[in-house]
């Protein structure tokens, strides 16, 4: 296996056992903005170590989403891949932001203020709605380039990246969402639904990535094979 290939398979792959076991590490225990002050700080208070696995789970998987956009956006033309690289980031960068937040709530919560906790935690809460800026702008990168007379994607990553872009822009309405229900910010739109979408979305490019380099590599191959050499 070429090494693009194996470091584009290891990075999603990364990713997805990271994101599974952040969620794994905090357990069903974890608060939402539906909790009150005391009860955030009383679950961090006493679950330090949950909180600071999902920071760390997030500040490795960000070595794996950014070599995931570095090469699949080495692969889609410009100004597409700057598109790509620019919505990678912004999701990298939030999900760092929250995590530190996590980490911070988990340090020396003695003597915090509940209010001041409910605060801190509910800033950390609206990742998953300002998130969807990045994540449209990623699907934005890639439909267009799946229809019209010379397709660069597949029908099928157009028509996945679609529906990613339109689940996505839905979920910004978990920004008014207030503190309860499927639409408060960070609950299960953003957390389940969207998880699963994004995810699906990210295997797809996973699958095109991989055929596109095998094919470049073949190419590289034939080129390599049939080039005249010097008298």
């Amino acid at each position: 296996m070429r090494p693009a290939r194996l470091v584009l398979l290891v990075s999603v792959v990364g990713w997805i056992v990271l994101y599974i076991a952040g969620f794994v590490a905090v357990g069903s225990s974890v608060p939402t903005v539906e909790s009150t002050g005391q009860e955030v700080l009383d679950w961090f208070t006493n679950n330090k170590t949950r909180a600071d696995t999902w920071a760390w789970t997030w500040a490795v998987s960000s070595l794996a989403l950014a070599a995931f956009g570095a090469i699949i956006a080495s692969l889609l033309p410009r100004p597409h891949r700057y598109l790509l690289l620019a919505g990678v980031f912004g999701w990298v960068i939030a999900g760092q932001v929250q995590a530190w937040f996590w980490a911070g709530l988990a340090l020396n919560p003695e003597g915090l203020d509940p209010a001041t906790a409910r605060t801190l935690f509910d800033i950390s809460a609206f990742m998953g709605p300002l998130i969807n800026g990045s994540t449209i702008t990623m699907a934005a990168a890639v439909f267009p380039l799946g229809f019209g007379r010379a397709p660069i994607v597949p029908r099928w990553l157009a028509w996945i990246s679609v529906l990613f872009f339109v689940e996505q822009g839905l979920e910004t309405i978990t920004i008014f969402g207030g503190d309860t229900g499927f639409i408060a910010p960070g609950g299960a739109m953003n957390v389940y639904l969207g998880g699963v979408v994004g995810m699906a979305w990210v295997i797809g490019m996973l699958v095109w990535g991989m055929q596109r380099l095998d094919s470049a590599d073949t190419d590289l191959d034939a080129a390599t094979v049939t080039a005249p050499t010097a008298p």
